[in-house]
């Protein structure tokens, strides 16, 4: 599946399962998620269940790989909680358990789960992820962010939506020091930001994401389709930029 000029889009952001929050529409089971993606021209999503945001992340991670199971264009993540509460298990267990599970990217819901993004509350997990380049979703502040990223500068890190307002002032020097730092662009939808990202910064520190059901998926892939930037730059955050992080995530 590509749209009418060949892009493919990889939607770095997206959920399926029941909505606690007022949204236009969602999609409540994986099957519903797929024709969302249909309708949106999305050929393949990374996912979350939304039991792994708005119930527990114990309860959420299991369902989510057992409902995209058998729908290649459904790629599952798990949300991760603070390993000193006993709530998940040991990180060697944890990291064991992805490989066998293909899950191949983490996500954090700080304000959701009510924790801190710092080194005394992440220091024993975080230098493992780092390390490994496993890429870390965070919906999260960029002033939460960057007192992560001052701990561990190295981490992969792509952010949830920062909202439609510019972000220049918070975002260019976070991205000038911490080279792991990538932005999605669901809830980016300012006029000319992603031209201007790529000519500072190059297309490779964005990733396509839709942010559904927060948002319609529309928005997002008509902002990056109607960006003044070369189709080499467009098709890199539409697909190219995610598959790539994806590869290079270490598991044991």
């Amino acid at each position: 599946m590509a749209s009418a000029n060949g892009w493919k889009f990889f939607d770095c952001n997206c959920a399926f399962g029941p909505y606690r929050t007022r949204v236009f529409r969602f999609a409540r089971t994986a099957d519903e998620l797929i024709a969302e993606m249909d309708f949106g021209n999305i050929e393949r999503s990374l996912v979350y269940h939304t039991a792994m945001r708005f119930d527990h992340p114990a309860v959420g991670n299991e369902r989510v790989v057992l409902e995209t199971s058998g729908r290649p264009r459904l790629l599952p993540t798990w949300a991760l909680l603070p390993s000193q509460t006993g709530e998940q298990p040991a990180l060697d267990t944890l990291l064991g358990a992805m490989r066998r599970q293909g899950v191949r990217a983490l996500r954090l819901f700080p304000d959701e789960h009510r924790y801190f993004l710092d080194d005394l509350t992440w220091g024993d997990q975080m230098a493992v992820f780092m390390e490994r380049r496993i890429p870390l979703f965070i919906r999260a502040s960029l002033d939460k962010i960057a007192g992560l990223l001052r701990s561990f500068p190295d981490l992969v890190v792509v952010t949830g939506s920062q909202g439609a307002n510019p972000l220049d002032r918070y975002a260019w020097p976070l991205i000038e020091k911490y080279p792991g730092l990538v932005f999605e662009t669901s809830g980016y939808l300012v006029d000319g930001g992603i031209e201007e990202f790529c000519k500072r910064y190059s297309a490779s520190r964005l990733v396509f994401g839709s942010g559904f059901p927060d948002n319609a998926n529309g928005a997002a892939m008509l902002t990056l389709a109607r960006a003044e930037i070369s189709d080499a730059d467009r098709q890199a955050i539409a697909w190219d930029n995610l598959n790539r992080l994806l590869e290079e995530a270490s598991l044991p």
